[in-house]
């Protein structure tokens, strides 16, 4: 299937339009009933200044005005609400298709963006597109409607007043040209905020784990900086509104002026001056609404130009793709085989399926490279692969929510979780491990420490139904005892013990807990591959380990 965010902007209108055919066909059907309503109010009113005039006010009736004012709501509700609620899908999907491509497509393709940014697209853009088909798409067939329903009427009763509504069309054409000139400087504007929303997120990651605090003082002269430039780009996108807005105004006025000039050229009457100032309000509404038209197709297309950007950028091959391409991993009933680019050159990998594979080295050697490069390849290949990096993520949502991650959950799929919570001594978090599944994590897991976050996210690599799993440095935060414990019991349990585990570590204990270790070297590429026992043996391991239990102890 098409995905929306694929399509060009014209044909993305025309495609949702077609999609929502009957809600838009309702909505043209309830403004039309609008403007029929609307129109009969000027000559009516002119009929209650008459009378008026006649002293014979008594004579009129209140009914008809009560029941064109029901109708006037009735129809001006629904189509409202057939325009919004086509708006409000389009919305979720864009967002939908934006997400799963994310979840789809190797992180190295939009690592590029920071938080800010992709929360700018996500939000703030896929916003301004739902304002553009809800509010503008409205005010467009508002438009269209109340032209081919008053400019009859008024034809056929005054069609000498005409000219008067010159000076407020000139006045609204001047301003929709103002905003079309506005455009480009309105998406500078957003991407310079965007900016300023990743300084915004960078300094309470930098405030909560006290990372940089040091450079507290340039970090805010940083976003001293930025922020000036996203309000000069601000004022600068809204001095053309600030200028032209009260052309309207004034072009209004000049319209009434005019017409009341006309119409007592005519010889006419105050009810013949109410009867056009009815009819240059129902006018406005839609002609004013058309100069905000302008502003929101403006911000509609540059935040379609902005997702399109990103769309783009989310379907191109990034840079590690690139590198790894003719790099394809082969898998056989008994090993998995992968040639790497490492340091300049190259690395043939050979990891025994269904077994734990432990990548160790200096630090700096590559380790977390490898890995990162290896889960590329394999997502490239179509292999489902779990990986859970160094500093995994947890979504401000329960427990069992971040475990799953939205799957459909099935009984197994319960006490699968509730078995390994117990097998990673995290059921101790509540009383029962029914309340442990439906605990609030919060941010980014704020509410637990650094170590059950990890343990958290292995958890949620082991539920995905991977037969990779990668791990990298799994269990730095945990002691030895447990690390033991947990392994253990993965090994022993016949739903995991099968699985093919690739980690990275530089603790003996983890190491000797595993089945065959590929020792990596900056220099020479792979320095040796064998069985755990048998590499324990080797001399450069028995020294990497010395070194590690001896810095440890300075420690």
């Amino acid at each position: 299937m098409t995905l929306r965010i694929s399509r060009k902007f014209i044909p993305w209108i025309l495609h949702h339009a077609m999609e929502f055919k009957w809600y838009y066909l309702g909505a043209i059907s309830c403004l039309y009933f609008l403007q029929v309503l609307q129109a009969e109010l000027p000559e009516r009113i002119r009929k209650l200044t008459i009378l008026l005039g006649e002293g014979s006010l008594g004579s009129a009736s209140v009914w008809i005005f009560l029941a064109l004012a029901l109708g006037i709501l009735v129809f001006r509700t629904f189509s409202r609400l057939l325009f919004f609620y086509p708006a409000r899908v389009q919305q979720k999907i864009l967002r939908m298709e934006l997400l799963s491509l994310f979840e789809k497509c190797p992180p190295d393709r939009y690592q590029s963006k920071g938080q800010g940014q992709l929360f700018q697209v996500l939000f703030d853009d896929i916003n301004n597109l739902r304002a553009f088909i809800g509010f503008g798409l409205l005010q467009i067939g508002n438009l269209l409607i109340a032209a081919w329903v008053l400019i009859p009427r008024l034809n056929h009763a005054d069609s000498y007043l005409w000219p008067a509504f010159i000076p407020l069309f000139l006045s609204v054409i001047f301003f929709s040209v103002m905003t079309i000139f506005n455009q480009k400087i309105f998406k500078k504007m957003m991407d310079k905020k965007a900016e300023v929303q990743q300084y915004i997120i960078e300094a309470y990651e930098a405030k909560q784990t006290i990372k940089n605090f040091h450079r507290e003082e340039s970090f805010i002269d940083g976003f001293v900086k930025v922020s000036g430039r996203e309000l000069q780009l601000f004022f600068k996108s809204s001095i053309g509104y600030a200028f032209t807005g009260p052309y309207i105004k004034l072009g209004l006025g000049a319209s009434l002026l005019w017409g009341g000039l006309l119409i007592r050229a005519k010889g006419g009457g105050a009810s013949d001056l109410v009867y056009f100032s009815g009819f240059l309000y129902l006018f406005l509404e839609p002609v004013m609404f058309l100069s905000w038209v302008a502003v929101v197709v403006s911000q509609g297309f540059a935040a379609w130009r902005r997702v399109k950007e990103l769309y783009a950028q989310l379907q191109q091959p990034s840079l590690v793709e690139v590198e790894m391409s003719g790099h394809i991993p082969h898998l056989n009933s008994s090993s998995l085989l992968l040639t790497l680019p490492y340091w300049g050159k190259k690395i043939e990998i050979s990891l025994p399926l269904g077994k734990w594979n432990i990548f160790v080295g200096q630090t700096g050697s590559g380790k977390s490279y490898i890995l990162g490069r290896l889960s590329t390849s394999l997502i490239l290949s179509g292999h489902k692969v779990s990986m859970v990096q160094q500093e995994p993520y947890l979504f401000n949502d329960t427990i069992e929510a971040n475990l799953f991650l939205g799957r459909e959950l099935t009984p197994s799929d319960i006490l699968d979780a509730k078995e390994l919570l117990k097998i990673f001594q995290l059921d101790g978090l509540a009383m029962t491990l029914d309340e442990v599944m439906l605990m609030e994590v919060g941010e980014n897991g704020k509410r637990l420490s650094g170590g059950q976050i990890k343990r958290i996210a292995l958890i949620r690599s082991l539920l995905s139904g991977s037969q990779i799993i990668i791990w990298d440095d799994p269990f730095s935060s945990v002691d030895v005892i447990l690390e033991k414990r947990i392994i253990q019991l993965i090994k022993d349990n016949p739903k995991w013990r099968n699985l093919t585990f690739i980690l990275s570590s530089h603790r003996l204990t983890t190491v000797r807990l595993a089945d065959n270790l590929i020792f990596i070297d900056k220099s020479v590429g792979i320095r040796s591959k064998s069985t755990v026992t048998e590499s324990l043996k080797e001399s450069h391991v028995i020294e990497f380990f010395k070194e590690q239990i001896m810095e440890a102890s300075l420690a």
